[in-house]
């Protein structure tokens, strides 16, 4: 009789089973910055620029006097012109007394006047100019800038730690059978 021998096997299954950690992280106060600025300031002043330009000499000499100066020239004009008078009559009247001479009234000359010209470009002097200058008055106030930080809070939790499971899903086996082998013969 003939036996036959079968094996049977399996190969053992693990299985994994397996939760991801969860980290929550929440902002329970967010952090601050605060700036607090002043602001530079500049302040320029001055510096202004003043021209003084005198012409009352190109004008007295052109004949536009102011007031003062033209009331005192007229007054010498006129003293000058009061004593040239003075004199002139003085001599026609020494002149008349002398008739002992034989001269008479006839004899008296008047001298012509002679007019004098004169040509000249005014204004002869130059006008007197005059700058004023004022200096800068310059003030710097610097800015400034404070800052104060209050950092956050920050609170993390892990509501369930991970893990793993490892288990057996399907045994491993080896069968060993022996069977008998018939043959059917027929004759």
């Amino acid at each position: 009789m003939a036996v036959r021998l079968v094996i049977e096997r399996q190969r053992a299954i693990i299985g994994i089973q397996q939760s991801w950690s969860r980290l929550e992280v929440r902002e329970s106060a967010p952090p601050v910055l605060q700036l607090r600025q002043q602001l530079p300031r500049l302040e320029i002043s001055g510096g202004e620029v003043a021209v003084r330009v005198d012409q009352a000499r190109c004008f007295s000499e052109r004949g536009f006097k102011p007031l003062s100066e033209l009331g005192r020239e007229q007054a010498e004009v006129g003293r000058q012109a009061a004593l040239e008078g003075i004199a002139r009559r003085s001599a026609e009247g020494d002149f008349l007394a002398a008739i002992e001479k034989g001269t008479g009234v006839a004899d008296l000359d008047w001298p012509e006047e002679k007019v004098e010209v004169g040509l000249a470009l005014l204004p002869r002097s130059r006008p007197v100019v005059e700058i004023v200058e004022e200096p800068l008055r310059i003030r710097v106030d610097a800015g400034r800038v404070a800052v104060s930080f209050s950092p956050g809070e920050i609170k993390m939790e892990a509501p369930w730690p991970p893990y793993v499971r490892v288990y057996l899903q399907k045994r491993p086996f080896v069968r060993i059978k022996v069977l008998p082998e018939r043959l059917d013969a027929t004759v």
